[in-house]
């Protein structure tokens, strides 16, 4: 079955209610999450390519962390309780999970970010914590007791296991359990703490592209220097100063507004695009689709658009993949505004929006990996 989400209120009332205010669970509206499961992820995590964790730990601590890529000894020695392994960007390395994402189109493509699983024995945690963007948590398999505290910021008191970031004496303010096809949505900031209630405990989360902007403007920067601007700072009205030895809080604003007016719509459009359609896992097309999945759950799909493909249009019409840009033809337009809208596609679909510019353009991103024509006859 194809993985699938569906909001339990009206997408705008969810914006207007709780995106970015507060959590809301919503139970049985997930399904279609029984792949990957326990092996698949911990095969994932043996790869050097792949960002994976493991966190063992539960109650007051001690709390304790690893980085893989691991080996099979790693799993081996773990004990019966009280772990959990975290496996980051599992869409990019299995295509056939990214299909979730096709269901949040209630907000923009770019704000996506991706999929990491988690798969945890009886008791696993990865302890009391906050995150800074907003997170869907689908519980794919066995039941996870989530208890959620206050909204947190960056003089919450923290425990002193620092590469965790827990949260020092966590107020609980709600405790919910969730079981398969349930979706718990919190916020930034808020804290919260998921204990699995049964052995292989497995949990998706789907998380959100939050750029900060400190990066907003440093990508405006390198692509205001990139067009070779060579304005240098004018002040034609200029009065004697009070005091020379000083930098005036005028000259500040007049520099200040100078730089920033060097920003044209092209640059900020330009920069931000590139920004926003950069992948999570850049490594991630070195990937296999895997045919048999998709073509099980989705028998009339023709092609599919890799996992770690990442496409956006912006204001302009252009295409942006991976960070590049391409600009598109008018007759081109529609095939690739139907590849950026979603991530599976019929001959149905197809057919209509595909004419010689389009064609050549989609058989050239086939050909570097970035969509893949559906062969159900093979055996990978």
């Amino acid at each position: 079955m194809r993985p699938t989400f569906k909001l339990a209120l009206p997408a705008q009332q969810f914006l207007t209610e709780y995106w970015q205010k507060k959590p809301l669970v919503m139970r049985q509206v997930a399904s279609g999450l029984d792949h990957p499961d326990a092996d698949t992820l911990s095969g994932l995590s043996l790869e050097s390519d792949v960002d994976s964790r493991l966190i063992t730990g539960h109650g007051d601590g001690p709390w304790n962390l690893q980085h893989g890529p691991f080996d099979e000894n790693d799993f081996r020695v773990l004990p019966r309780e009280n772990w959990t392994l975290l496996v980051q960007s599992v869409d990019c390395f299995l295509t056939e999970v990214s299909m979730l994402l096709d269901h949040f189109s209630f907000l923009p493509a770019w704000r996506l970010e991706d999929i990491m699983i988690s798969y945890a024995s009886r008791g696993g945690s990865v302890g009391p914590h906050f995150d800074r963007y907003d997170v869907f948590l689908m519980q794919a398999k066995g039941q996870r007791r989530w208890k959620i505290g206050d909204h947190c910021n960056p003089h919450t008191p923290l425990q002193e296991n620092d590469q965790l970031k827990l949260i020092n004496n966590m107020k609980v303010r709600d405790e919910y359990v969730l079981s398969p096809g349930d979706v718990l949505y919190l916020p930034p900031g808020v804290a919260h703490w998921g204990i699995a209630e049964d052995s292989d405990c497995i949990t998706w989360s789907v998380g959100f592209r939050a750029p900060s902007p400190v990066d907003i403007l440093g990508r405006l920067a390198d692509q205001a220097a990139e067009s070779g601007g060579d304005t240098l700072f004018t002040d034609p009205d200029r009065t004697v100063p009070s005091d020379a030895a000083s930098l005036q809080p005028a000259d500040i604003e007049a520099l200040t507004r100078q730089a920033f007016r060097a920003l044209t719509p092209d640059i900020q459009r330009r920069a931000l695009a590139e920004l926003l359609s950069e992948p999570s896992c850049p490594s991630g097309l070195d990937f296999d689709v895997d045919h048999d999945h998709i073509a099980a759950a989705s028998p009339d799909a023709l092609l599919v658009r890799h996992g770690a493909t990442r496409l956006i249009l912006d204001d302009q019409g252009d295409a942006w993949l991976n960070g590049n840009h391409w600009p598109l033809t008018e007759a081109a337009k529609p095939l690739i505004r139907l590849l950026a809208g979603q991530r599976l596609y019929t001959e149905a679909e197809l057919q209509p929006v595909t004419h010689d510019d389009g064609q050549d353009l989609l058989d050239e991103w086939i050909e570097a990996g970035y969509f893949a024509y559906l062969d159900f006859s093979t055996d990978e």
